[in-house]
């Protein structure tokens, strides 16, 4: 049982990373979103290729790029949206890395859905400490 309670602790602390990640990206956070992350780390998202943080100030680099293709970005900059949280699963890959599959929603004001998938989220442990390792 004790194994257990480890991975119960395990997928709290994930979820608590996940949500703080979320947190940081709607308030602009760059600078501050770079910290939760082991480099180096992998990113998929709407981009066209594949491209790796090798370190933190390659994030906000990744980041306004990521942005830049995301669904919403073709709006008018008067329409406001937000991303809606449908479901998030965590899997647990080996004791030191987990991932989460994120299923959710952009929506507009009005509750107008723009995009709606899935995605993927790579969670490491390195010294008893979980950071973020990929966004898929």
């Amino acid at each position: 049982m004790v194994h257990m309670s480890n991975d119960k602790k395990d997928i709290e602390a994930i979820n608590l990373l996940h949500k703080e990640y979320f947190r940081l990206l709607s308030d602009n956070k760059l600078d501050q979103l770079k910290d939760i992350f082991f480099y180096p780390s992998v990113f998929k998202g709407f981009l066209d290729e594949i491209v790796i943080a090798t370190k933190g100030d390659d994030l906000k680099d990744i980041y306004k790029k990521l942005i830049a293709k995301a669904p919403q970005a073709d709006l008018d900059d008067n329409v406001t949206t937000s991303t809606l949280l449908k479901k998030s699963i965590p899997y647990k890959l080996r004791d030191d890395s987990y991932v989460i599959i994120m299923e959710y929603s952009q929506v507009t004001e009005d509750d107008s859905e723009i995009f709606s998938g899935r995605a993927g989220y790579l969670f490491t442990n390195s010294n008893n400490e979980w950071k973020i390792s990929g966004v898929f």
